[in-house]
């Protein structure tokens, strides 16, 4: 049977405030990757703009404004399920907040957590997302984000 492939760009923000970065976890009832740990991210739509697309996947999934500072790297992944196969292109972000405003979630997750580079291998993250913060947690130092 031939699947069907889909192909995708998505959108994540790793997002920094007082050296720390904003990580979520899954709700236990998604369908891929339940449960795990992971950067607010989602899907670019037809004819939108990386950049707006990356405000407005921050703003549904974590209530926040965000100040875009970098794109910094790129990875891809694969989806497979029964009848297609998700072809997906990540384009990661550093951002940070642009006002005061509090972590809201939205029913795609279940909790949040600000970590630090120390706390990167007590969270259930994919390789690739965690290679993502490694370069995350090396920029902000570099660019002296958080002073």
């Amino acid at each position: 049977m031939n699947k069907n492939i889909i192909q995708k760009i998505v959108l994540a923000g790793v997002i920094t405030k007082n050296d720390k970065i904003l990580i979520l976890q899954r709700n236990k009832n998604e369908g891929i990757y339940p449960n795990m740990w992971e950067l607010p991210s989602g899907k670019r739509e037809s004819l939108e703009s990386s950049e707006d697309s990356l405000r407005r996947e921050i703003m549904e999934e974590t209530g926040l404004n965000i100040e875009i500072i970098m794109p910094f790297s790129v990875f891809d992944y694969q989806i497979k399920k029964q009848n297609e196969i998700r072809d997906s292109t990540q384009i990661n972000f550093l951002v940070k907040p642009a006002d005061g405003s509090e972590v809201k979630l939205s029913p795609e997750h279940q909790t949040f957590a600000w970590i630090n580079k120390n706390e990167i291998n007590k969270y259930n993250l994919t390789k690739k997302t965690k290679k993502v913060l490694e370069k995350a947690f090396e920029l902000i130092v570099l660019l002296k984000l958080n002073q």
